[in-house]
């Protein structure tokens, strides 16, 4: 279950936690693949197993099952995010960050002039109802409308959308020429 953490009225912080039974689902996906893989590619190879090279060949295949177990286990810790944040300074702008298993950070900015606002969005995912914030702004290139989603890993429940959107909504109020009035 992920955790909702606050610092102050100015950053919300969503941290996820490790799925160790999914990572091993994956990494024995990947190694029946490379079975079925070099067992379709050795005859098309020339590889023909007498017995005094099946060692070599057992030795061979276990190997590639540990590159392909190590590899896989370092995307999987590369595309899995551990935290995602939302920090609004309010006459700067909005910061989104993420952080994956490796401890790389990501950082997107938007500039406060860009930012149109920030609603709450139902979708239909997979025959259920999804509700997560997204940031309306202009694309600074293109001047296009965009939206970002924030927080799509998890399911946010309602009352903690309200508090985040009450709270960007607060720190925005006071720095929007169109709210002023």
């Amino acid at each position: 279950m992920y955790q909702v953490q606050w610092d102050k009225d100015y950053e919300v912080k969503v941290i996820y936690p490790f799925r160790l039974s999914r990572v091993l689902f994956i990494i024995v996906l990947l190694n029946l693949l490379w079975v079925w893989l070099f067992s379709k590619l050795n005859p098309w190879l020339g590889l023909k197993l007498d017995l005094h090279l099946t060692s070599y060949f057992e030795q061979e295949i276990l190997l590639s099952h540990l590159g392909v177990t190590i590899i896989a286990c370092l995307l999987i810790l590369k595309l899995e995010i551990r935290s995602e944040s939302l920090l609004v300074i309010p006459s700067v702008g909005i910061n989104v960050t993420y952080a994956n298993r490796l401890g790389q950070v990501y950082t997107e900015f938007y500039p406060r002039q860009l930012v149109m606002d920030l609603v709450i969005v139902e979708a239909i995912i997979m025959q259920k109802l999804a509700t997560y914030p997204v940031i309306l702004y202009h694309d600074s290139f293109t001047r296009e409308m965009k939206i970002k989603p924030l927080f799509m890993k998890c399911r946010l429940k309602m009352a903690e959308l309200k508090s985040i959107y009450q709270k960007v909504q607060k720190n925005l109020r006071f720095t929007s020429s169109e709210k002023k009035s």
